[in-house]
Order: C-alpha cells, then structure tokens, then sequence
C-alpha cells in the first residue's frame, strides 16, 4: 500500500459511530486530558490549535510547558507539538525551536527520534466520526505519556542543573543595561542579517557568548547550541525585566 492508499484507507474508514459536530472535538481532547494529564489544564483555543498548559517553577523561574494539538476537521488529521518556555512572549508562537531554554518540537519528531518524516507518518489521521477520532486522541495522549513528558523533565533538569544555562542566568542577574537599548540592537542586527544569529554583532551578546564558549565539560551538540542560548539569555532579560518594569 502506497503512502496515499494508506492516508485514504484511514480517513475513509467507518466506524458506526456520529460524524463530529462543530465543537465536539474541544470536548473530547479536554476530557481526555483531564482524565489522563489531570496537570494540564486547557489554555486556549487560537487558529485551530488547541493549547494545554502546565507552569513549573524551577530556581525562581516559571516555566511554561504547553501541550498544542491542531485539530483539522477538513483534512481529517492532528499535528502535536511541545514545548517549554520561560520567554512569555514565545508563548504563542507556532514557530519550532531547538534552542536550550525555549524549546519547541513536533511530538511526531520527538517519537521518531529523526527530523525527516514522511507524509503518512507526521500527523495522526482520523475520520472525522467520534468514535475513530476519540481513539486518535488516547493515542496522542499515550504518546505524549511516553515522549511528551520525559523530554519536558530532561528540560526542567536542563534549567536547573546546566552549567551553561546556570552561567547564562547568573550574566543576566547582574546585568545593568538599557532593556529598550539592547532589545533594539539586537532586533537591528538579527534584521540586516536575514534573522540568522552569526549576524549578531552587539557587544553584551558577544560577551555573553564568549563567556559560554569557555566552559568546560559540555557534550558536543549542546556546545552547537550556544550560539544561540545567549541571544535567548539576552531577549529573555529584556522581555521579562520590561514586563516588571
């Protein structure tokens, strides 16, 4: 069976039971996950995806851990992703990332352990009747269970014990700069460079960046990351130390 056959094989297939009303899915992902991740309580409902959300605190910090699930009734699919955020105001942005303090991962990524998926394989198929549908959201639940919430875990302890992230947080604990100043260089620099991070040029951030660079004893995928975690450090301060300002 090719990968089409297969796709048409599940979103045809009937199951005697009620085609889906208009808001019945809402209903069916909030109990189910009361019932099986009775931590994560429903956020909001935005552009056909469903946000569940559980907030830790970890050395003073909250951390957001959200649950998304994209509903399409139409096309007969779910696509899941998570994350965990301590940046508000990455909160409610669709875009995936692989930086250490605000991650965001497609759960299919996740369970495969590779990035290239194929068609058949990146989204949970249903056939738009409740009875199909209801048994794609355990399985979603399942496999959030299995890969979901390590990955949340291996995140949290991330934040607490990671010699990068502890240096990166003490940097901007001590930090005294101009939060507008800063947040507008960096922006300016990410802008002229085509959003790419070698493009960043300002000062704190290559101080910062050196700062991390220097120590020891870090595995070399992470130490790929650090480029990056100081401009999440950076931005992190300027958007937090805004809010409370």
């Amino acid at each position: 069976m090719n990968w089409y056959s297969n796709i048409k094989s599940k979103i045809t297939k009937q199951d005697n039971s009620p085609l889906l009303k208009r808001g019945q899915v809402k209903q069916i992902l909030i109990t189910q996950i009361q019932e099986e991740l009775p931590d994560f309580e429903f956020l909001e409902y935005k552009n056909g995806c469903y946000t569940f959300e559980r907030i830790r605190t970890i050395s003073g910090i909250d951390v957001f851990e959200h649950f998304h699930i994209i509903f399409a009734l139409k096309d007969r699919n779910f696509s899941c992703s998570i994350a965990s955020r301590i940046n508000k105001s990455y909160i409610r942005s669709s875009s995936y990332n692989t930086g250490l303090l605000n991650p965001h991962i497609d759960l299919v990524v996740l369970k495969k352990g590779t990035g290239v998926i194929s068609l058949h394989e990146a989204y949970y198929f249903h056939n738009g009747q409740v009875k199909t549908t209801t048994k794609i959201v355990q399985q979603i639940i399942k496999d959030f269970k299995l890969y979901g919430k390590p990955f949340l875990e291996s995140q949290l302890e991330q934040l607490e014990k990671s010699n990068l992230v502890k240096a990166g947080l003490e940097f901007i604990g001590n930090l005294n700069s101009n939060k507008k100043s800063l947040k507008l260089e960096l922006d300016s620099d990410l802008n002229k460079g085509g959003h790419l991070i070698s493009s960043l040029k300002n000062d704190t951030y290559l101080e910062l960046k050196t700062l991390l660079q220097g120590i020891e004893g870090i595995d070399r995928e992470t130490r790929k990351k650090i480029p990056k975690l100081p401009y999440e450090l950076l931005d992190y301060y300027c958007e937090e130390k805004e809010a409370s300002a």
